[in-house]
């Protein structure tokens, strides 16, 4: 499970200060702890909100606290970070969260010309934040030209539920276009720019 190393912040700072030498201001809040004023430094947040995941561990008060992103204010223009939130997902309490699908190999399908057509890259579970997994992988060498991989097929942990329907499709390969498909395709658009230039 990926760590935020996060500093809790003093009130006197100036949030526009801090921004200015690379600190982004936050909070941190939950049912089971105090809010607390917090600071984390514009490249560690871009990294972090770079990786895929949404549950995160951070050290409080010589404990460790479960928490996600409640929210990450950004400068319309300059896109740079001015705020961001972290929620603490109680540990005993079950949450819903997004988990990324992580696809491993290469589909033989793709070998034989197909094309792999991703349709979720994360799914949405239940389940206590200690269970929730840093993501779900999946074996996709196997798939030939027509297979499918749905959310029936994902090896998920016992202790969490996915939310979204098991027969919903992640990911499935796709056969190969035909060339005759191709040149009817050509002829169209010749067609139409002749059509065009008659007019």
């Amino acid at each position: 499970m990926n760590k935020i190393k996060i500093q809790n912040r003093h009130l006197e700072n100036k949030n526009h200060e801090l921004r200015d030498v690379g600190i982004v201001p936050g909070i941190l809040y939950g049912p089971t702890i105090k809010n607390t004023a917090i600071q984390l430094s514009s490249k560690e947040l871009r990294k972090i909100t770079g990786k895929p995941g949404e549950v995160y561990e951070v050290s409080q008060k010589n404990r460790t606290v479960f928490v996600k992103f409640g929210e990450i204010q950004t400068d319309p223009v300059s896109n740079d970070f001015i705020h961001f939130s972290l929620v603490q997902m109680p540990k005993g309490i079950e949450n819903e969260v997004d988990v990324p699908v992580r696809f491993k190999g290469t589909p033989v399908g793709v070998k034989k010309g197909g094309t792999l057509l991703v349709m979720k890259d994360e799914i949405k579970v239940n389940g206590k934040p200690r269970a929730i997994p840093e993501n779900v992988e999946v074996n996709i060498t196997n798939l030939d030209i027509g297979d499918k991989i749905t959310i029936d097929d994902l090896k998920i942990p016992k202790k969490v539920n996915a939310i979204d329907d098991d027969s919903e499709i992640v990911a499935i390969c796709q056969p190969p276009m035909l060339k005759e498909a191709v040149v009817d395709a050509e002829e169209l658009d010749r067609g139409s720019s002749e059509f065009q230039q008659v007019i």
